[in-house]
């Protein structure tokens, strides 16, 4: 038996990030960074490895880079699209345009930061994100 966490917000279960990122030294630092904030952080080295841990890890946001290997950024959000639903995307790239943006945007990437940036602005967009996630409803 897997010990699967549900879906469902128990106050036991901890936000998880998939890093996804063919550079392994970009991953592990990203990787470290968010683990010391508190987060549960998976990895994959391209969209067909993030894939296969979706089908098997519950994920709360992808942060993922855009050009890869085998699938890149682009194609792994259309997948998230199709078979996760509603999960937060966050696509980095270094070859960033205004045309790329919309493409993300378009594609269903719930945000966009162009390389270089600091690391610091990665992560107030991710706390933002789970702060905002976990706010209650108003009556």
């Amino acid at each position: 038996m897997s010990k699967m966490t549900e879906p469902h917000h128990n106050g036991h279960t901890r936000d998880t990030i998939l890093i996804v990122e063919d550079d392994a030294a970009t991953r592990r630092l990203y990787k470290f960074l968010l683990s010391n904030g508190g987060y549960v952080v998976l990895e994959a080295e391209d969209g067909m490895a993030a894939v296969e841990v979706l089908q098997r890890h519950r994920c709360d946001l992808v942060i993922t880079d855009m050009n890869m290997p085998r699938m890149d950024g682009l194609d792994l959000i259309r997948a998230i699209r199709k078979d996760f639903g509603d999960i937060y995307v966050i696509l980095i790239t270094a070859f960033g345009t205004p045309d790329t943006h919309k493409q993300a945007l378009r594609l269903g990437a719930n945000d966009y930061l162009a390389k270089p940036f600091d690391f610091d602005e990665l992560e107030r967009r991710v706390h933002a994100y789970f702060q905002n996630r976990q706010r209650p409803l108003a009556p």
